[in-house]
């Protein structure tokens, strides 16, 4: 095992004049990299910094050049959510004791006047022989990445994932997709997310391949540079598939280089995997992952796939089913889905006791999600635990109800919370937004609802909004719909 910095040195050197970056300021080769992040190590080696050091910015090159020049420096990246209100990124900052930004002059100001030192990621920083010596390649179980999660009720908690964390979820995610350094991958889900830090820059960095960055999503966009660069491989959450397939209703463009849609981050409904499935000429699989583990436990191939599953695990970790006693299920019997492997992460930043109630002694880590493992390895989804609707005793998974009311031709798309009911202890409500000009009643999707699932699932409230509430990384916010 290495560190991210010796792989990334690895890759510059071997690669020196390999385009390595794409963004909407032109393309950089592997050797410009390199001498960029070590020009930004020796930035931060000539300032007094604190340990850990920010980084607001959107997709783009220097994104990568300030991440590994940051590890260069013997320091620790903290990746910053720019779509989080004001009150929470300063949260972030001063939960992870961050003095020093690196970010550029378009989300300068989102900062205020908390932090002692602004660095402009956009300057060019170069660097002699001399600082080259200085940098540090770190060991493999130091922290690579602190990420904050978005917490679905509370404030968001920092994630300590080391080189060894990241790494390991590389090796598998390359061993089952086989990327090299022929991949062109599209980065649009930003760079913050652990998701898109482990599949859009750091495995490419890996691998050579090359990455094309888009600072904001656009399905017209994304559409275009999938041809234009020709793209073999895309990462990316179930509403932003939605969009794209309502783009290529339009647009034709020519899709026929990717070998890879992945999606991943919330549920896929079946409505958006059918349709993908019509469109494009790749099926779309999808994968299941979190923060925690660094990203990927399972997913889907497109050889070894099965609609509805998020496939198998990877081979490199664990996954097991338990009960509310902690007891292992047999197969096909659902429960909480727990993982174990060199991916899971070292713990939560200064929060002892929800490391302990999240990690297990012998090293299991709580997903808080709950699934279940079929007779051919493939895991299933089947819930969120702290989402699940109790009505008269019986665990209903919102997903479940979805799923069902998204297969509606009108509606485009739904989230189902559980309401207080004195009669039920919970029942379910649907939140719907319809596709555009549609027009479709509450009796319409009741009835719908009645002939396709069991009759105490069946929503009992129904409120039709023009869209859902969307959070940072595009998953709908179900806390604002509880509000």
């Amino acid at each position: 095992l290495m560190t991210l910095v010796e792989t990334f040195l690895n890759t510059c050197k071997r690669l020196a004049q390999k385009t390595a970056v794409i963004d909407q300021n032109g393309a950089v080769t592997y050797n410009d990299l390199r001498s960029e992040a070590i020009g930004k190590a020796a930035l931060l080696l000539s300032e007094n910094t604190g340990s850990h050091i920010g980084i607001l910015l959107p997709n783009c090159k220097e994104f990568v050049t300030t991440f590994f020049g940051t590890l260069m420096a013997g320091k620790t990246p903290v990746p910053l959510n720019y779509l989080l209100s004001p009150a929470q990124l300063l949260y972030v900052i001063q939960n992870a004791g961050i003095d020093t930004v690196f970010t550029n002059s378009l989300f300068k100001p989102h900062l205020g006047d908390q932090i002692r030192h602004i660095l402009s990621a956009e300057e060019k920083s170069h660097c002699t022989i001399a600082e080259e010596n200085k940098i540090t390649q770190g060991r493999e179980d130091d922290l690579a990445a602190l990420l904050y999660t978005s917490g679905t009720n509370a404030n968001p908690k920092g994630v300590m994932l080391s080189h060894r964390n990241f790494l390991s979820n590389l090796e598998g995610c390359v061993h089952a997709f086989n990327f090299t350094e022929r991949d062109i991958l599209l980065g649009v889900l930003p760079l913050f997310h652990t998701y898109a830090l482990t599949t859009t820059l750091i495995l490419p960095v890996n691998v050579g391949a090359t990455m094309v960055y888009l600072a904001r999503f656009s399905g017209p966009k994304v559409l275009e540079l999938i041809e234009k660069y020709k793209i073999t491989s895309l990462f990316a959450i179930p509403s932003m598939y939605r969009v794209l397939l309502r783009t290529t209703e339009s647009v034709k463009h020519d899709l026929s280089t990717l070998r890879l849609c992945t999606s991943g981050g919330e549920p896929l409904p079946g409505d958006v995997l059918e349709s993908f499935n019509k469109t494009f000429p790749v099926p779309l699989t999808e994968g299941y992952g979190l923060t925690e583990s660094t990203a990927i436990v399972s997913v889907n191939l497109p050889e070894k796939c099965k609609p509805g599953s998020i496939g198998p695990p990877l081979s490199n970790l664990e996954v097991k089913i338990l009960n509310d006693d902690g007891q292992k299920l047999p197969l096909n019997k659902e429960g909480e889905i727990c993982v174990k492997g060199p991916n899971v992460m070292k713990g939560y930043y200064k929060l002892p006791k929800e490391t302990a109630e999240t990690i297990t002694p012998d090293g299991w880590l709580k997903t808080g999600d709950y699934g279940k493992l079929d007779d051919e390895g493939f895991l299933w989804i089947t819930g969120r635990k702290k989402e699940l609707i109790i009505i008269s005793g019986e665990n209903v998974s919102p997903n479940e109800i979805e799923q069902v009311i998204s297969g509606h031709e009108k509606v485009f798309e739904v989230a189902v919370i559980g309401v207080p009911d004195k009669l039920r202890g919970e029942t379910p409500k649907a939140f719907i937004a319809l596709h555009e000009s549609a027009m479709c009643t509450e009796e319409e999707i009741k009835n719908y609802c009645m002939q396709r699932l069991p009759h105490y699932k069946v929503p009992k409230y129904y409120e039709f909004l023009k869209e859902l509430p969307h959070g940072p990384t595009g998953k709908v916010l179900k806390r604002a719909l509880k509000q």
